[in-house]
């Protein structure tokens, strides 16, 4: 394994030892190897990192894989840190929490792109929640389409100026006819810096997962004006979706594993029959039912058609913006 000087390792899920029946933690088949690292491209904290570590925990606690399993963050350039590292050091026992499609695959002249990856299963999407802060001036979702035909709204990114979450606001835009050259975004660091921004109402509105929205909303320090799923979340029943407010849009931030290209079709096939078992049991389901995510299983082929699919799209609006 590659040397961590520099890094922060997070997390050590410890090997299950050999025990009970059934599906008893230890009854699951070996994996490729018993020393696993599993990179996370962003900071701790972020919905990325938790699905990361929930899927570590269930591979371990549920009996689905034996091994060590370390949970690696590697922030950095939106993901391409760790990305570069997947494509330089992957194995078959290296695995990247993947979430949505991520910017520097897209890029022009982007030193890595998706066929230097393989997809390996997605495990659950995620909608976001349209926030903003418990005072502001934006009461309502009419209010923020009013400010943003008006130019006066800020919306705070989770990333740089080309990632996915100005392309949705520009959906939303067009949607109801606004020009969306007029939208005014903030890039950051990450949801870390936004959610704080918000609050305080230094930007106006940001996307953010419900996982990391709801606690803020029921200490009152946010609000939430609507949400991007296409039927309303029962985490969140009182929050309307955008169609519901007249805007024929969606979002969901697909959540997955992939490899890097050197990986094997028997540690691909391993990894995503495993990852298949994750998604079906009990814990994955009470994590999921929890943060607001829709269990939505895909294994690699169907994963990377969809990768590619959306991947098309995002480009054309990078290429469109440049």
């Amino acid at each position: 394994m590659a040397s961590r000087k520099g890094r922060s390792l997070l997390a050590v899920l410890a090997i299950v030892a050999l025990a009970g029946c059934g599906t008893a933690a230890g009854e699951g088949p070996d994996a490729p190897g018993s020393q696993i690292r599993y990179i996370v491209p962003f900071s701790s904290g972020g919905g990325t990192d938790t699905a990361a570590r929930e899927t570590a925990r269930t591979l371990t606690e549920a009996g689905i894989a034996r091994g060590d399993i370390y949970v690696e963050n590697l922030p950095g350039a939106g993901g391409l840190v760790g990305i570069q590292t997947l494509t330089r050091q992957g194995d078959d026992n290296t695995l990247m929490q993947w979430v949505d499609v991520l910017a520097p695959l897209y890029r022009e002249g982007a030193p890595v792109g998706l066929d230097d990856l393989r997809p390996v299963a997605q495990l659950a999407t995620s909608p976001m929640v349209v926030v903003t802060g418990a005072d502001s001036r934006l009461r309502t979702f009419r209010d923020l389409l009013d400010g943003m035909a008006a130019g006066e709204v800020t919306f705070g990114l989770s990333s740089t100026l080309q990632s996915k979450e100005p392309s949705k606001w520009k959906e939303v835009a067009e949607a109801r006819g606004i020009d969306p050259a007029g939208l005014n975004f903030v890039p950051s660091e990450g949801v870390s810096q936004v959610i704080p921004d918000v609050v305080s109402e230094r930007i106006d509105v940001a996307l953010v997962v419900p996982t990391l929205a709801r606690s803020y909303l029921n200490k009152g320090e946010l609000r939430a004006l609507a949400i991007t799923a296409d039927e309303r979340l029962g985490s969140l029943p009182d929050v309307p979706t955008l169609r519901e407010q007249g805007v024929s849009t969606s979002y969901y931030r697909a959540q997955g594993v992939i490899m890097s290209a050197d990986a094997s079709d028997q540690a691909v096939d391993y990894w995503a029959e495993a990852l298949r078992e994750v998604s079906r049991s009990e814990e994955w389901e009470q994590y999921a039912e929890k943060n607001g995510l829709l269990v939505q299983y895909k294994g690699p082929e169907e994963y990377a058609e969809w990768l590619r699919t959306e991947g098309a799209t995002f480009g054309r609006y990078l290429r469109e913006r440049d």
